[in-house]
Parts: C-alpha cells; structure tokens; sequence
C-alpha cells in the first residue's frame, strides 16, 4: 500500500473517530439542556404558612428538635421543645466511608428518625452517629435504647415491608430493623457512606444516595441488584432524598459542601429532581448559599416542601418551599433560638449548630 493511501485511511480514521466524538458531545449537550435550572427565591409570604403537624428534625447535638407547625414558631424551650437521645457528634469524624477521620465523641449525634404506629401508639425510631438506635414512645415520653445496630447512621426510613431502613456512611451498609422484635432482620451492602433510600410507589425499584461518591444507585427491588446509577458534575456530596407524593419525581439534597475526594465545594447548594419514569435528571433547583438541604418531607396535596437546611453559621432551619414556583416563602429557626435563650455554645462543627433528618407527624 502506497504511503499516500495510508495517509488518507488514517484521515479517513482520524475524521471518523472525531466524528463519533462530536456526535457525542452533541448529544451530552442536548441531555444538558433538557435539565430545567430553576433559581429558588427567598420570597418571604406576609404571613408564613403553617400546618396542622410537628416536625422532628435530628441535629448533631444529640437531640431532636421539635416544631409546632400550627404556629411555626421556633422552638426555644429547652425541656418541651426537643428530645434527648445522646451525646453530640459530627457525621465527619470517626470512620466515613472506610477511612477513619478524627474522632471528638464516642456516641455521636442524632442524624434521621422514622414514624411508626405500635399498638395504637405512635413512635419514633431514631439512629445515631455511633450506630445505635433509640424508640421513644411520643405521648408518654419513654425512650428505649440505645441498641448498637450498625456503625455510623445518617437516614431512618420506613420501608415497604414496615421495617426500618438505617443508611450507614461508614461501611456503606442499609440495615433492615424490626422495630416490633428491635432485631435486624437484614444488611445490604451498597456503596461508600450511604445517606438515604426510597421507593417507587410500585416498589419496583429503590433508590440510594451515596453521600461522598455523588451518586443515586438505582436498584430492582425485587433482585436487590444495581441497575443503574445517576451522577452528574453537580452531585458532588449528597445527603437525603425523598420521593414526592405522586411519586413521579425522586428529590435529591445535593449541597455540595465538598468536591471529589472530600475537597472545599465548588458548586452552589441545590436539589436534584429525578424524573423515576426514566431515572434521568430532569430539573435542578439552585439554592441559597444559606440553604444547605439535608432531607425534605412533603404536604400530601405535593403543595409545599419542607427543607431541613443547615446555614453553615449559627443556625439551621426549617424551610418553606412553594411547589408552584420553587420559591422559600418562609423559615424557622431550628437551633439558635433556643441556643441562645439557654446559653448554649456550639463546640463541634466549627461553631455550626447542623440539623439532619426530617419527620414530620401529620395531625
């Protein structure tokens, strides 16, 4: 073969391979324009909305916060206004994902709490930092535990069999508790620093965030086998999700307070919005910087969100999104108003009081 005939094969190759290239990128930016950027607003209402409920909101400080939502007021007494299940700690010290980071306390903060009904009773069922978890019994006040179930819990979530689901982000574990029997049933080993799990209103599949990889793993329910996962350059640290009450769409909180490899964030505080029917993002909700979205939880009409957001400064606070809009018309200080009516000084996490899981008890 003559060098002029290889020349032009090797072109013809070249302008190929660069043409598959383009196609591609082409296609990776038509995908990138069919996600919807919606800026949320702070538009605050004239008068906040409430609801006839209480909100639960666990906190590193060892306790939950609880909110009123008939007044949304901010909780500031220090006996009624929350409840005790440790001691402090932070979800980045001890063992996250496998690595061990410095560890300041041995019990660890409340991270994600669930809502069941035993015997007529209502009852939560909460997990810790250290592993551990708590049932308090919400009208007499009883608390039973703690019972050492895993190694470092981030969300508590009621499962479709009536178990609870514990994410643990240091072993990358789903645990499956009776909270009838208090036993383990079951483990599912599943990424990293796992954070948060739903279902599909089929239950077909499930879906599970890994906190420090950024990334949704989808499963088939019914194998328990991965068949999918959901990235995308703006997950890059992610917490919760839930799923909306007509189930179309999986909420993502991707605050993004660090880049790959546990790197300072680059990227803005938002929500990832999953569409379920093709496991594709199909809108990102860009936040406030002082909005940091831990978990969400829902008016059953889908009219409202709620976002248990950290600020990063003196406070984290409960949310009010407008569905119609995306906008933040309104928010209840969690931590600060009671910190500050009891004198109470933030030691652990730079200074910053961090809420975590949400539940809310509808009336």
């Amino acid at each position: 073969m003559s060098l002029m005939k290889k020349s032009v094969i090797i072109g013809l190759v070249v302008l190929g391979v660069f043409g598959l290239f383009l196609a591609a990128s082409q296609k990776a930016m038509v995908e990138a324009a069919d996600v919807q950027v919606i800026e949320a607003k702070e538009v605050p209402a004239a008068k906040i909305p409430t609801f006839n409920a209480t909100a639960y909101i666990a906190g590193h400080g060892g306790h939950l916060a609880i909110i009123n939502m008939k007044t949304m007021a901010a909780p500031i007494d220090i006996e009624k206004d929350r409840i005790v299940l440790s001691e402090a700690g932070s979800e980045m010290e001890g063992k996250i994902a496998g690595m061990s980071f410095e560890e300041v306390k041995k019990s660890g903060g409340s991270h994600g709490q669930a809502l069941v009904s035993e015997k007529g009773k209502k009852v939560l069922v909460a997990g810790t930092l250290a592993g551990n978890v708590y049932k308090i019994d919400l009208a007499t006040g009883k608390k039973e535990g703690p019972i050492q179930v895993g190694e470092k819990f981030c969300g508590a979530i009621v499962g479709p069999d009536g178990n609870i689901y514990f994410e643990d982000m240091a072993n990358g574990n789903v645990y499956i508790w009776d909270s009838k029997t208090m036993k383990t049933v079951d483990k599912m080993p599943v990424g990293k620093a796992v954070c948060g799990i739903q279902w599909t209103k089929n239950n077909k599949k499930a879906y599970i965030t890994d906190m420090p990889l950024g990334v949704v793993y989808v499963y088939d329910w019914t194998t328990k086998k991965e068949i999918k996962q959901i990235s995308s350059p703006e997950m890059t640290f992610l917490h919760q999700a839930r799923m909306t009450p007509d189930g179309k769409y999986l909420w993502v909180s991707a605050p993004n307070e660090f880049d790959p490899g546990l790197k300072p964030g680059t990227h803005k505080s938002q929500v990832i919005v999953i569409d379920t029917a093709t496991d594709t993002i199909a809108k990102r909700i860009i936040l406030p910087d002082t909005v940091r979205p831990h978990d969400f939880a829902f008016t059953k009409d889908g009219k409202y969100a709620f976002l248990s957001s950290r600020t990063y400064g003196d406070d984290s606070t409960l949310n009010v999104m407008d569905m119609k809009n995306y906008n933040l018309v309104g928010k209840v200080s969690a931590c600060h108003e009671c910190h500050k009516k009891a004198g109470v000084e933030v030691k652990i996490d730079k200074g910053s009081p961090l809420l975590c899981g949400i539940e809310i008890d509808w009336h």
